[in-house]
């Protein structure tokens, strides 16, 4: 147990600190079609989860609070570190049945307080790619706009033996974030959403030679 805990607290550090560099050196191109002030719900793809702290870090100061759905297990812990070093905050969700009851309290708070809330579309285990229905649940219910983000890396490492090919942004990199609103969603009538940002950004050339993949395990 004491194991365990101690490399909890070392992943912890690496992932902030490494987190940090990132931010200092990365150049962010933003492509929005959003106009922001109120509460909204925002969409991402599980494998920008790492990058996606510095993005909403960036949209806190553009929107309201927002919070950040994540896994009640072992894995949302440095999800959370890493949400809360960035100004947001972790609502933790079990997966499962047992995510009922904590989802109903979400959507009752998402009419009590104005707050943006942030989840991975097709988290937390996949299929990669494939939209679930809780960002527009909350959508419809919350009558708040779904906002769709996706990005692309001019230099990643990307763990391929990964369910969801998960990013690890390299320093110096050069990142472009697509923001689109596409109003309030009904979960029964998902968008055909963009698994990255614009692909004339970078060509398919420049993106595998920009790619590296990595077999680190991160569980």
């Amino acid at each position: 147990m004491r194991l365990k805990k101690i490399t909890e607290n070392a992943l912890q550090w690496l992932f902030t600190n490494y987190l940090k560099w990132i931010e200092r050196t990365v150049t962010i191109r933003w492509d929005e079609e959003n106009r922001y002030g109120d509460s909204q719900i925002f969409g991402f793809w599980h494998e920008d989860s790492f990058f996606m702290n510095l993005v909403l870090e960036n949209l806190a100061h553009k929107t309201t609070p927002v919070d950040v759905i994540v896994t009640a297990d072992t894995r949302g812990n440095y999800i959370e570190n890493m949400v809360r070093r960035c100004g947001g905050n972790a609502l933790r969700v079990p997966d499962g049945f047992k995510a009922f009851a904590a989802l109903r309290k979400i959507v009752q708070d998402s009419y009590e307080k104005t707050h943006s809330i942030a989840v991975a579309l097709d988290g937390p285990l996949g299929p990669r790619h494939e939209p679930k229905k809780l960002a527009f649940y909350l959508s419809e219910h919350a009558e708040e706009d779904f906002v769709g983000i996706s990005l692309s890396y001019s230099s990643c490492l990307r763990l391929k033996h990964r369910w969801d090919k998960y990013v690890i942004p390299l320093p110096y990199t050069t990142v472009t974030v697509a923001v689109k609103n596409y109003g309030v969603v009904k979960k029964s009538r998902i968008p055909e959403l963009p698994t990255a940002a614009s692909e004339t950004v970078y060509t398919e050339k420049e993106k595998r030679e920009g790619e590296t993949s990595w077999r680190l395990t991160i569980y």
